[in-house]
C-alpha cells in the first residue's frame, strides 16, 4: 500500500497509509481540521537484475571483475620474525 503525504493548517504535514483505490483524506483525524493532498517524491526500490544498483551498485572493483586472484600475504620468515609475539603462539 502507498504511503501518501497531506497537509493540515494546524498540524502540518503527515502521511497516510492508504490503499490506492481508497478516497484521499478530507478531514484530519487528529484535529478535525480540512487537509489537502500534496505531491511528493516517490520512493522506490530497483529489484531483480539488469539494473545498476542490482548488478553493480555498492560492490567492490574485485567483485565486478572474477578474473584477479586474491592477493596473498608472504609468510613471515622464521628467523626476521623470532622476537614476534605472534610467532610464538603460531609454533
Amino acid at each position: 500500500m502507498p504511503i501518501y503525504e497531506y497537509e493540515c493548517p494546524k498540524c502540518g504535514r503527515f502521511d497516510a497509509l492508504q490503499k490506492m483505490s481508497d478516497p484521499a483524506l478530507q478531514v484530519h483525524e487528529v484535529c478535525g481540521s480540512k487537509v489537502r493532498k500534496l505531491m511528493s517524491a516517490s520512493a522506490f526500490a530497483f529489484k531483480g537484475s539488469g539494473f545498476y544498483i542490482t548488478d553493480y551498485g555498492g560492490k567492490s572493483a574485485a567483485a565486478i571483475t572474477p578474473d584477479r586472484k586474491p592477493e596473498s600475504k608472504p609468510e613471515p620468515k622464521s628467523d626476521a620474525c623470532a622476537g614476534c609475539p605472534a610467532s610464538k603462539s603460531a609454533a
